[in-house]
């Protein structure tokens, strides 16, 4: 590589926006990859409601658009990325998968396992991290809490078809901390725990995509 191809290379900047779920994940990806400049992690549990998930992302793409040159989600469709604005100042692309599971797994494998047995509750890292408040909310619980109810009961109560706990274990630090977290929360529920190995190459793929998008939009910028 020439000098003035490496200082194109480094002219590139890439914004990540990702789910705090998934912030593990990111960082191990651009952990040395100059080209990306800014880390945003967005609060977990934004997909229950779509349409606030849309609002917020879009929001942020915009406050940032004028600091870089593409930016890269770190979430899956979470039922709203698909109506996701075009007009955006640089290109914006995310992983594909229906969410963070199928992200992690590759959202065949994500559908084999739910094939094998449809009562299956994944557990990314993230997720398993977050414990009982992810369960919690996850079912919005809370109205119903504040009203007396045992939150916890009607976890159970909600959960009471599923008949098995999978860990997606991505290899990466703390991996102790979140297989005991996973065994608390399958005790709990009275779950078999079994564990299969996630993968970082969609997250990769797509940063790769983003990057070569980046240089792209770059040059666009430069003729214009």
């Amino acid at each position: 590589m020439t000098s003035d191809d490496e200082n194109n290379s480094a002219a590139v900047s890439v914004g990540v926006i990702c789910c705090r779920v998934l912030e593990r994940e990111i960082r191990a990806l651009v952990d040395n990859v100059p080209e990306v400049t800014l880390v945003d992690v967005m609060d977990w549990g934004l997909h229950i409601q779509p349409d606030l998930l849309l609002e917020t992302l879009s929001r942020r793409i915009r406050s940032i658009q004028h600091n870089v040159d593409a930016v890269m989600l770190g979430y899956g469709r979470c039922q709203a990325l698909d109506r996701l604005p075009d007009n955006f100042a640089v290109p914006v692309l995310a992983p594909d998968g229906e969410d963070c599971i199928g992200v992690l797994l590759g959202q065949e494998r994500y559908e084999q396992e739910l094939n094998q047995n449809a009562g299956t509750w994944f557990l990314t890292p993230g997720w398993t991290e977050l414990g009982m408040e992810f369960i919690f909310k996850e079912f919005q619980v809370q109205r119903l809490a504040e009203k007396g109810h045992d939150p916890l009961e009607i976890a159970h109560r909600m959960l009471k078809d599923f008949s098995r706990a999978l860990l997606i274990d991505m290899q990466l630090n703390e991996n102790k901390e979140i297989k005991q977290a996973a065994l608390s929360i399958a005790a709990e529920f009275g779950w078999p725990l079994e564990e299969t190995n996630g993968s970082l190459n969609q997250l990769r793929q797509t940063l790769q995509r983003v990057i070569g998008m980046a240089h792209q939009s770059l040059e666009k910028r430069a003729d214009s």
